[in-house]
């Protein structure tokens, strides 16, 4: 793995030959990796999904009732490959096939486009956004691209969303068509899926006022060649890392959940992997610990498993949780109250779940609803505020 700079301008047209001028900054299928970070203001979440027609939906989630809110959908002027959103929840990122645009997010949840309504940040010359994620401290964008082997991470200011006008690149030690990223909570570590090729994780320094990156990164190979890597997550603590690989030789093969400590990469712990339900495509840790989803892709269900921090293990649920079809994204709410689940392939395409009374982390439909009057299922990320 290597690092280097690069130079990029925020604005399009004139603002290009400014080169002095402060760029902002502009989300994956982290996607769809849970969002840590700091607790929501009010009373009411806010949920935000994309959708690869060129609408934003935005909804509130109040004591378990969601609404849409004032003026949602928005029409965007490019459709959106993902989403993401700052810890601190004041900042929106929408990702395009041309760059990244910035939201900021007002009291009532409702997202006001920043940027005099420009892209603030240009992508790779011929490369579309796929993933998008930020780190704890608000203060990095991290990128990768479809068909390109590289994560970028994008200084931010915090408050403003704006940042400077050097990115830092990493070159990835595998290439796949949808690389995805996501961090660790404490912010130690960038975390990519790289397909056939494995999952990476690269040490990363938020406070560095150079490149961020190690120098080299960790690959885990995939539990065999039939599998694929395709989402990462670490627990709330950074102590735990997961990963959901998919059987691409066989549409009827389990999918595999592996459980890592993340001071130890180099060998699974005892009884992993586990199995997970077909083309398992997102992981989620609950906020609490005590729990990890996997949204099955293939068979249209959640698994659910356990986790015990003093064995090391995860006891899988008696039963697989129902959802919509083809499940792309699990996302929990700041109140670690509700989880949801969002689709794209049916109507309605978004279901939220409570932790069932039992309190051994089953869930129960809460309700379900369509983010769309027309072609729901085109939606393709999720963000959820802390």
């Amino acid at each position: 793995m290597k690092f280097m700079t690069k130079q990029k301008f925020q604005r399009l047209g004139a603002a290009l030959a400014a080169a002095s001028l402060t760029i902002l900054t502009g989300c994956s299928k982290d996607f769809f990796q849970a969002v840590g970070g700091g607790g929501s203001t009010g009373t009411s979440s806010y949920a935000y999904i994309t959708h690869s027609g060129g609408a934003l939906a935005e909804l509130s989630l109040t004591s378990g009732a969601l609404a849409a809110l004032s003026g949602s959908p928005v029409s965007l002027s490019l459709a959106p490959t993902c989403i993401a959103i700052s810890p601190n929840n004041a900042n929106v990122y929408v990702g395009t096939a041309d760059g990244v645009f910035l939201y900021t997010r007002n009291s009532d949840g409702t997202l006001t486009e920043g940027n005099d309504d420009s892209i603030i940040y240009l992508n790779q010359s011929g490369y579309q956004v796929e993933s998008m994620t930020v780190d704890s401290t608000s203060s990095w964008l991290l990128m990768t691209y479809q068909n390109h082997p590289l994560v970028e991470a994008l200084p931010l200011d915090p408050t403003t969303g704006l940042a400077g006008v050097t990115v830092y690149q990493a070159t990835l030690k595998g290439s796949t068509t949808a690389p995805t990223v996501a961090m660790t909570p404490g912010n130690g570590s960038v975390l990519l899926t790289m397909g056939a090729t494995g999952t990476e994780v690269i040490g990363f320094t938020a406070s560095s006022s150079a490149s961020p990156f190690a120098s080299s990164g960790t690959v885990i190979a995939p539990t065999s060649s039939a599998y694929s890597a395709t989402a990462v997550a670490a627990d709330p603590t950074s102590a735990y890392l997961y990963i959901t690989e998919a059987n691409t030789s066989s549409s009827t093969a389990a999918g595999k959940l592996r459980f890592f400590a993340t001071a130890s990469l180099s060998k699974e712990l005892t009884g992993s992997p586990y199995s997970t339900g077909l083309a398992p495509i997102a992981v989620l840790p609950d906020k609490s610990g005590a729990y990890v989803y996997v949204a099955n892709n293939g068979d249209n269900t959640l698994s659910g498993f356990t986790v015990n921090t003093t064995s090391q293990t995860l006891t899988a649920f008696d039963s697989t949780i129902p959802t919509g079809k083809a499940p792309i994204a699990l996302a929990e709410d700041s109140s670690k109250t509700y989880i949801y689940s969002i689709g794209g392939g049916s109507n309605p395409n978004l279901y939220l779940y409570n932790f069932d009374s039992a309190n051994d982390g089953t869930l129960d439909i809460k309700t379900s609803t369509s983010t769309l009057s027309t072609s729901p299922a085109s939606s393709n990320g999720i963000a959820v505020t802390n």
